[in-house]
């Protein structure tokens, strides 16, 4: 008979393979581009076990979706605990933003698709999961406000001029490439990379757009 805690084991590492399979295929093919064949067929496993170890299409595209956003907003909200001003706080968030795309390639593609199709494909908790965040930086941002360092912003406007930057950055690898042959692209040796020299020319400007200058009306 086979060991209980086996077996748990076996199923926990077969829906690891599934969501994994359905990572890289979303991020080549979009929601609606994807078959739960191809997945089953990536992960190694027959359909029946795909619906029994994690549930249908817009299940899987959650579950992929979910396990970024609430890891890196618990992460986030953990390291902003740490930065003592707005400024600081803000980098905090850019960089963290920056480290999750990095560890998540996947990411960006899926996210751009997505927005391309109007977000329709969204269900309600990825909703949820993009209102926590925003609730995040809109308390940095309203933070900043209340002590007179920065200017009052709609969180998710800023938001998107942060990861709408790292996900063109990281989707535009082979267009970048093309640019460097003509010496026009100034980041050739990042790679696709967002953390490091990418994260810090956005820190930069995030910063410049939201920084509070003597005078200057909240």
């Amino acid at each position: 008979m086979m060991d209980p805690v086996s077996a748990q084991n076996r199923r926990g590492d077969t829906a690891l393979k599934i969501l994994a399979a359905a990572r890289d295929v979303f991020s080549e093919r979009g929601f609606a581009g994807t078959t739960v064949d191809e997945i089953a067929r990536r992960a190694g496993v027959n359909k029946a076990t795909l619906y029994y170890q994690i549930g249908d299409k817009q299940t899987l595209y959650a579950g992929v979706i979910l396990d970024v956003m609430g890891n890196a907003a618990e992460a986030t909200a953990s390291d902003l605990q740490d930065a003592p001003s707005p400024e600081e706080k803000l980098r905090t968030y850019i960089r963290n933003v920056a480290a999750a795309m990095d560890r998540n390639p996947w990411m960006p593609p899926i996210m751009l698709r997505e927005m391309a199709a109007g977000g329709r494909n969204f269900p309600e908790a990825v909703t949820r999961g993009m209102a926590q965040i925003f609730s995040i930086l809109g308390g940095i941002i309203a933070e900043g406000v209340r002590q007179d360092v920065l200017v009052a912003a709609p969180p998710l406007l800023v938001h998107l001029m942060i990861v709408g930057a790292f996900a063109f950055f990281k989707t535009s690898a082979p267009l970048r490439e093309r640019q460097a042959g003509a010496g026009g692209n100034w980041l050739a040796g990042e790679e696709d990379r967002v953390s490091g020299t990418v994260a810090t020319e956005v820190e930069r400007l995030v910063l410049r757009a939201l920084r509070k200058t003597p005078g200057e009306a909240g």
